[in-house]
């Protein structure tokens, strides 16, 4: 059996797709699929961490390869690894979205002036945080762009309707919601939730097979999401909270209250997902001893 053979076998039976291994050997994919098809050979670096990986040892790994190791006096196999282009179609996407939202914010400034013009970029906020997701992230660009488009309508939607996944879980709203017959505003945050729900879930299963190197992360994270919580607890039950709120009702500048509240309980909910997916890749890391 050559050495492709096995790394093929090894990944196969770790249930890891070329993508996964190729991640967590900080490769390109197409170098995983070279090794695996005797096109090339890992260097000895990327040799340890397969069997580190795999679970087994470097020796069971290469015996009877010995033929196809680079050997110290001979060149070894080059990978050819093609440059990113300085426009990328991910940047190509991007651009489209910022045009779009300019074409947007240009026609809402035509029809109603300035208060058009800044409604026009509160309705294309979603395309503006798309866009700098394609210019900035290389990899799991849609992934970002879902987060990225529902941190925007769910912020709009707090602020301009009061309407959040939370109502969902808050019994006493929840009742009020439906001894008031108001089940649009029901249906609409029983969407949010859903969808909040569905990203944490597609963003744990991208990330669950990646090995954890820091098993600190995960407390970590569940302790600034835990102090953040308990910070707003207090606060809330605080004389301070309360003449703020007598403030802004005097003032009617509601909206400025739950803008700001709205990014403090995004920023928590930040560190929620982010423990949560750190937690489960702990648990992985920790079952199949990739570590």
């Amino acid at each position: 059996m050559t050495l492709g053979e096995k790394i093929y076998k090894f990944r196969t039976d770790k249930n890891l797709s070329q993508g996964d291994l190729s991640d967590m050997l900080g490769v390109s994919r197409q170098s995983v699929s070279k090794w695996e098809n005797d096109a090339a050979t890992p260097d000895l670096d990327k040799i340890i961490k397969l069997a580190e990986v795999f679970g087994t040892s470097i020796d069971e790994l290469v015996k009877d390869n010995a033929a196809t190791l680079p050997k110290t006096e001979e060149p070894q196999t080059t990978v050819i690894i093609k440059k990113e282009s300085a426009f990328p179609p991910r940047k190509i996407v991007g651009t489209v979205l910022f045009s779009l939202s300019l074409i947007i914010t240009f026609i809402c400034f035509v029809i109603g002036g300035l208060e058009g013009a800044l409604s026009g970029i509160l309705f294309s906020a979603p395309l503006i945080l798309c866009g700098l997701v394609c210019f900035i992230f290389k990899k799991n660009v849609g992934l970002w762009c879902a987060w990225a488009a529902f941190f925007a309508i769910d912020m709009y939607l707090r602020v301009a309707t009061g309407i959040s996944a939370a109502v969902i879980l808050n019994f006493q709203t929840l009742l009020l919601f439906i001894r008031g017959g108001d089940f649009i505003r029901l249906v609409m945050a029983l969407a949010q939730l859903a969808a909040i729900l569905s990203l944490i879930l597609i963003t744990v299963f991208r990330f669950w097979k990646l090995p954890l190197e820091n098993k600190k992360l995960p407390v970590i994270f569940w302790g600034i999401y835990a102090a953040m919580r308990i910070a707003l607890a207090f606060f809330s039950a605080s004389h301070l909270y309360r003449q703020i709120m007598n403030y802004v009702l005097s003032t009617m500048n509601t909206w400025i209250y739950t803008l700001s509240h709205s990014l403090y309980v995004w920023i928590y909910t930040g560190f929620f997902i982010a423990a949560v997916v750190l937690t489960v890749r702990y648990f992985y890391t920790r079952k199949h001893k990739v570590l």
